[in-house]
C-alpha cells in the first residue's frame, strides 16, 4: 500500500510536470493580487492617518480630550474660509476612500473602511446640510476646549495653563467668525446660547483659577488674568450681540424634517429603518416598559401608585457625608456580581476612583464617568465623579440635591456609568484593533450599551430580591424610551414643544420642570433616541448570537467581544459576530 505521506508529494510532482504553465500563471496572478491587496491596505492606513490629523486640527478641543496633545494651544478656525477648507478636506477624503477597492481589503479592514467612509460622509453632511455653524450660536462655545485642558493632568499644570492662555487669546477671533457666519437661527437657540455664554465667564473667573491653584509663577498667573480678561470681554460683547442684534432676527426652525433626520441616522448610526417603523418598534418598547414599571410598583407596595412611590424613593438617600462611601461599596458589590454571575469579565483590577466632582466641573454633571481619551498615555486614570451639595447651600437645597442620590436609583446610575457600563467599556475599548475603531464610532452603541446593561443586569439576577432597584431602573428607562418617540415626532411629525412636555409627563411620570428640559433637548439633540435605539439593537444582537451559537453561547464572552471593537454600529458588529448583514432591529 502506498502511504498517504508518499502519495501527496507524488501527486504534486505530477501536477507540476503536466500543468506547469497554468500553475505559473496562477502563482503570478496570486502574487499580483496579494501585492494589490497590500497596496490597498497601505493606502487606506495612510488615508486614515491623514484624515485623523485633519480632524484634530479642525476640532482641537476634541483632540485634547482624546489624548492628541499636539493641538492643545489651538482653538480652531471657524471662519467661513476655514469651514470651506474643512468641507473640501472631507470631500477629498471621501473621494480617496472611493478610489480604494474594498474587495482588496481584509475582512477586518473592510469594517474600518465602512465605518471611516460613513463617518467622513456624516461630518460632511453636518457641515453642508445641518449647518450648525450657520444656525446655532452655541456651536462657537470655547469652554469645552478650555475644560479639556483643566480636567486631566496629562502635563504639568504650568504647561496646561499656557495652553489655556493661548486658546483664550483666540476667543475674539472665534466670535468674529460667529457674527459673520450666523444667519437665521431658531430663537430658542439664540436665547439658550446667551445664557450659556454668561456661564462661561463665571467658569473663567472661578473654576479655571481653582483648577490651577498650584501654579505659583506670578508672571504666568498675570498672563492668565490678561488672557481671561480678553476672552471675557469678547464673550460679553457676543452675549450682547446675541440678545440685541441676532435675537430679533432669529426666526429659523430647528426642525430637521424627515429627509435630514433619516440621513443623520444613516450616517451617524448606520440605521436605515423607515421612521414609521422605528416609531412602532419604540412604541412597543415603551408599552413593555410601562407595564413592567407598574408591576414593579405593585411588588413594592400595592396600596399606592407609582407617583407616590417616586416621592418615597427620593426621600431614601444617604446623608451628604455618606454618599461617597456608599457609592464605593455599591461599585464593589456590582463589580463582584458581574464577575461571579458570568455577566462579564472585568479586564482589569484597576478600579475607577470615586471622588467628589472637582469644583471646576461641578456645575456640569451630577454623577458621571471621567475616563481618558483613547489616545491618552499620561493621565490614564478614570474617575466616577459624584457632585456633592455645596457647603453654602441651605438645608432645603441640600435635601433637593441629595434626592438625586436615592438608594433606589444609585445602582442604576452606577451600572450605567461604571460597572458594567461606561467604565468597563473604556477598559475593553483600549483593545480596539485599529485607529479607526479607537477614534470613530456611534452614540447608539456607547449609550445603548449603558442603557442595555441597566436592565440586562437586573434580568440576570442582580438585586433580584429588591424590587426598588428594578423600579429605579425602569423610571429612567421610560425617559429614554420617550426620547425616541419625541425626537422623531418633533423633527418629522409636527409634535410641538408643549406636546413633547406633556408626553414626558404622561409616559415617563416626570414633573413639569424635568419634562421641559427633556423636551427642549430634542431641539438641540435630535437623535437623543440613541439610548433606546442602541439598547434594542444590542438586545437583538445578543439573542441572535445566542440562537446561532446554541449551547456554546457564553454571555460574558459575547459582551467582551462587542466591547473590544470600540463603539461600532451594531450593523458592523453583526458582520463580525454573525457574518451577516441582517436587520439590527
Amino acid at each position: 500500500m502506498i502511504r498517504r505521506s508518499m502519495l501527496l508529494p507524488a501527486l504534486l510532482a505530477f501536477a507540476v510536470a503536466f500543468a506547469q504553465p497554468d500553475a505559473a500563471a496562477g502563482a503570478a496572478g496570486a502574487a499580483a493580487t496579494s501585492q494589490h491587496a497590500a497596496q490597498a491596505e497601505q493606502r487606506f492606513a495612510k488615508l486614515v492617518e491623514e484624515y485623523t490629523r485633519g480632524a484634530f486640527a479642525f476640532h482641537p478641543g476634541w483632540a485634547t480630550s482624546w489624548g492628541a496633545h499636539e493641538y492643545d494651544s489651538i482653538l480652531g478656525d471657524r471662519s467661513r474660509a476655514g469651514i470651506d477648507r474643512e468641507i473640501a478636506r472631507l470631500r477629498k477624503a471621501i473621494a480617496e476612500t472611493k478610489r480604494i477597492d474594498p474587495a482588496l481589503l481584509s475582512d477586518s479592514t473592510r469594517i474600518d473602511y465602512d465605518l471611516f467612509q460613513r463617518t467622513a460622509e456624516g461630518n460632511l453632511f453636518d457641515l453642508t446640510e445641518i449647518r450648525r455653524w450657520e444656525n446655532d450660536p452655541s456651536s462657537y462655545d470655547y469652554s469645552e476646549a478650555i475644560f479639556a485642558l483643566v480636567a486631566r493632568s496629562f502635563a504639568p499644570p504650568e504647561t496646561r495653563l499656557r495652553s489655556v492662555i493661548a486658546r483664550l487669546r483666540q476667543v475674539p477671533r472665534l466670535f468674529q467668525s460667529a457674527k459673520a457666519n450666523l444667519k437665521n437661527p431658531p430663537a430658542m437657540f439664540t436665547q439658550f446660547a446667551a445664557e450659556d455664554f454668561e456661564g462661561s465667564i463665571e467658569f473663567l473667573d472661578r473654576e479655571v483659577p481653582a483648577a490651577f491653584a498650584s501654579v505659583t509663577d506670578p508672571a504666568l498667573r498675570l498672563e492668565y488674568e490678561s488672557a481671561k480678561q480678553t476672552a471675557a470681554e469678547a464673550t460679553r460683547d457676543y452675549v450682547r450681540w446675541l440678545r440685541e442684534e441676532l435675537l430679533p432676527r432669529s426666526n429659523g426652525s430647528f426642525i430637521l424634517g424627515s429627509e435630514r433626520y433619516r440621513k443623520k441616522l444613516h450616517y451617524d448610526e448606520m440605521v436605515d429603518l423607515p421612521l414609521d417603523s422605528l416609531l412602532r418598534v419604540g412604541a412597543r418598547e415603551l408599552k413593555r416598559l410601562e407595564a413592567r414599571y407598574e408591576a414593579a410598583a405593585m411588588k413594592i407596595d400595592p396600596s399606592v401608585g407609582p407617583d407616590e412611590l417616586v416621592e418615597r424613593m427620593r426621600r431614601d438617600h444617604p446623608a451628604a457625608d455618606s454618599v461617597i462611601p456608599y457609592v464605593i461599596g455599591l461599585l464593589e458589590d456590582i463589580r463582584s456580581y458581574c464577575i461571579s454571575s458570568g455577566f462579564i469579565t472585568v479586564p482589569s483590577e484597576v478600579r475607577c476612583t470615586v471622588r467628589p466632582t472637582p469644583s471646576f466641573s461641578a456645575s456640569r454633571s451630577f454623577a458621571s464617568l471621567d475616563s481618558p481619551g483613547p489616545l491618552e498615555t499620561k493621565a490614564t486614570e478614570a474617575y466616577y465623579n459624584i457632585t456633592l451639595p455645596d457647603s453654602s447651600w441651605d438645608s432645603t437645597r441640600v435635601e433637593q440635591h441629595l434626592q438625586g442620590f436615592s438608594r433606589w436609583m444609585l445602582p442604576t446610575t452606577s451600572v450605567h456609568e461604571a460597572y458594567p457600563g461606561h467604565y468597563v467599556h473604556f477598559l475593553y475599548g483600549k483593545r480596539a484593533p485599529s485607529l479607526v475603531r479607537k477614534t470613530m464610532g456611534c452614540g447608539s452603541f456607547a449609550e445603548g450599551w449603558g442603557l442595555y446593561v441597566e436592565e440586562a443586569l437586573v434580568d440576570h439576577g442582580y438585586r433580584r430580591e429588591d424590587p426598588r432597584a428594578e423600579f429605579g431602573m425602569l423610571r429612567w428607562a421610560l425617559v429614554r424610551a420617550c426620547r425616541l418617540q419625541v425626537g422623531i415626532r418633533v423633527h418629522t411629525a409636527g409634535m410641538t414643544m408643549d406636546q413633547a412636555i406633556e408626553y414626558f409627563m404622561e409616559h415617563a411620570h416626570m414633573e413639569r420642570a424635568n419634562a421641559e428640559r427633556e423636551a427642549y433637548r430634542a431641539a438641540f439633540d435630535p437623535t437623543y433616541l440613541v439610548y433606546t435605539l442602541g439598547a434594542l439593537q444590542i438586545r437583538k444582537l445578543r439573542d441572535d448570537v445566542a440562537r446561532a451559537e446554541g449551547p456554546a453561547f457564553d454571555l460574558a464572552r459575547f459582551h467582551a467581544r462587542m466591547l473590544s471593537q470600540g463603539s461600532l454600529p451594531v450593523a458592523l458588529l453583526r458582520r463580525i459576530l454573525l457574518h451577516d448583514s441582517g436587520p439590527t432591529l
